[in-house]
């Protein structure tokens, strides 16, 4: 005669799962409510951070596009479309790579000296006599290769200098959202500007060589000169690299801001610049006086496009002020 076994209920399943597992009743009757507790606060946490996030959406749908906080909005909303970070490295790697060259050779027919452009920097920064070694290996030019340099050069500005002015058509195409199509004659409008970016670059070493030792005043005049330079080229650039579908009065403001923005961080480099390239070349040699370099091109380069960003939100700006009073509102 068979016997059957007598099948454990759940609640003997339980009690053998808790003797297993060591849980006894006392601890687990002390486990589940702090687990409750736990859920309950994180189902609290959870909805205050909706309810923050929820009124934050709802401050910033409710800003004035008139106002100083609205074209703060604004700006960033572009700067995310244009995806910011990505086009500023963009930018600072293709004047590393493109620019960086075409100017030791440029600087090499304009001054006979050997490595003029590194003395010209170790002198102008004040840099020690170790990071001073490390920038003249780094930038160092051979007398004997200048028709090698020379085709360098040229080989970085077709391959890589016309990349500067796609991302200059890139950037400002997707803050203004124009239905941009490229053209053949793309190509010709990104060598012209890196030929103006030359031009500005070989203004820039004549004043080095030509007004060495004058006063700090006649400095000063410069930059503001530089300024004009620099705002017309950052209007006159992309007006031609978007086909002239950008007008140059909305171009005005992001053309004043980055001209000034760049003029204050050349400025602010020659008491700075010392101690950052010090720091990288202290800690990775040659490598560092790279890095070094990289950094400021970024930081310049992130001007750029940040400026570029905020010109839609000016415009819009503009617009609204222009529509009638209610546009004044600060909010």
């Amino acid at each position: 005669m068979l016997y059957m076994m007598p099948l454990k209920t759940p609640r003997r399943q339980s009690r053998g799962l808790r003797r297993r597992s060591g849980i006894t009743p006392d601890r687990l009757d002390c486990v589940l409510p702090l687990a409750e507790n736990a859920n309950r606060l994180l189902s609290r946490v959870r909805a205050s951070i909706d309810a923050v996030s929820q009124r934050g959406q709802e401050w910033v749908d409710r800003q004035n596009p008139g106002s100083r906080s609205g074209v703060a909005i604004g700006a960033w909303r572009c700067y995310r479309e244009v995806e910011g970070p990505l086009q500023s490295a963009l930018l600072s790697i293709y004047v590393l790579v493109a620019v960086l060259p075409a100017l030791l050779v440029l600087e090499a027919f304009l001054d006979t000296h050997p490595n003029s452009l590194a003395r010209k920097l170790v002198n102008h920064f004040h840099l020690n006599a170790q990071t001073a070694s490390l920038l003249h290996g780094v930038l160092s030019s051979d007398r004997k290769h200048e028709l090698g340099a020379v085709l360098f050069a040229m080989a970085g500005a077709l391959f890589f200098g016309l990349g500067f002015g796609r991302v200059l058509q890139l950037v400002h195409a997707r803050a203004w959202q124009l239905p941009l199509v490229r053209e053949a004659a793309d190509q010709a409008r990104y060598a012209a500007v890196l030929l103006g970016l030359y031009g500005l670059i070989v203004l820039l070493l004549i004043q080095a060589d030509e007004l060495r030792g004058d006063p700090s005043w006649v400095g000063l005049t410069l930059a503001l000169g530089w300024v004009g330079l620099l705002v017309l080229f950052f209007i006159w650039a992309p007006w031609v690299l978007v086909h002239r579908m950008i007008p140059w009065r909305d171009l005005v403001p992001s053309a004043v801001l980055t001209g000034f923005a760049l003029v204050v961080l050349v400025v602010v480099s020659r008491w700075v610049m010392q101690f950052w390239v010090d720091l990288y070349a202290k800690d990775y040699g040659g490598l560092g006086v790279v890095l070094a370099i990289y950094f400021w091109l970024a930081l310049a380069s992130g001007g750029i496009v940040w400026a570029a960003s905020l010109s839609p939100a000016l415009a819009e700006r503009r617009e609204v002020r222009a529509a009638g009073p209610s546009g004044d509102a600060e909010n």
